[in-house]
């Protein structure tokens, strides 16, 4: 089994979230070649149901190519036998769209370019296509999770001259002042509760500009991760599949157990 993840994301056509019939025509089940940049995908869809909206990719470029390729068994060298206008299709990409909670799940959130260009072809000529994560304030974060997991952050010197007391200890932790730039990863089990009030502090420490970067991992009651990342908010689900002798997942199989962790959270 290989684990694959699901990022949250928000779809936005125009300024709102896709309507009933822009959703049918995108997900219609028509296969499409699309270029994105030297990635060339070949782009499956299909309407599950009133709910959910399901895309698969496999994509692939042509170059890098090698005028050779080796025998591992002998080791050997034989010309390659994949010319310059060919590709192999070794990289998949997975997507939903649940028409209730309005959020849009993929596997790689380096291919939102690709997402834009796909959702694209079947806008107005006005219209942008924008997807981005979710963003919430801190409150809104913590009354989502129960447990929190990880709380890291990045600091410089002027958390120590504004007031730093939440890292007065690591002044001399190496004996020669206060370092110019830190990161600090601190892991728990712990319930939201005996951290609420110091992850709320480091926020407004955040927010003030007093640190670079925040990040908390929670879970909230049903087990599932939630990401909090400064106000960039969004929730990763996991899924384990197994993969066939080329290496590849099966587009079925994963399907269908994105869809049931998604049902089961939301009835």
């Amino acid at each position: 089994m290989t684990d694959l993840s699901f990022f949250s994301q928000q779809l936005i056509i125009g300024k709102n979230f896709p309507q009933n019939n822009f959703l049918i025509k995108s997900f219609s089940g028509v296969i499409i070649k699309i270029l994105n940049n030297d990635d060339y995908h070949e782009v499956n869809t299909s309407i599950i149901d009133d709910r959910f909206y399901w895309l698969y990719s496999s994509y692939g470029k042509p170059l890098p190519r090698t005028d050779h390729v080796i025998n591992i068994s002998d080791g050997n060298k034989i010309d390659n036998p994949r010319s310059m206008q060919q590709l192999e299709p070794n990289n998949q990409l997975f997507a939903v769209y649940d028409n209730k909670t309005k959020n849009f799940y993929i596997s790689n959130q380096k291919q939102k370019n690709f997402f834009k260009i796909f959702f694209k072809k079947y806008t107005l000529e006005q219209d942008d296509v924008i997807i981005k994560n979710h963003y919430k304030d801190i409150e809104e974060f913590l009354k989502e999770i129960n447990s929190v997991q990880t709380i890291s952050f990045t600091g410089s010197q002027n958390i120590f001259t504004n007031g730093g007391d939440l890292m007065t200890h690591l002044k001399n932790i190496f004996g020669y002042n206060e370092p110019v730039e830190f990161t600090v990863e601190a892991k728990y089990n712990a319930k939201k509760e005996f951290l609420k009030e110091k992850i709320i502090q480091l926020f407004r420490k955040q927010q003030n500009h007093e640190l670079k970067k925040l990040v908390c991992i929670g879970k909230d009651e049903q087990g599932f991760e939630k990401y909090f990342n400064a106000n960039n908010f969004y929730e990763k689900y996991d899924i384990s599949s197994d993969k066939d002798n080329q290496s590849l997942f099966n587009e079925d199989d994963v399907k269908q157990k994105i869809l049931n962790k998604l049902r089961s959270q939301y009835v």
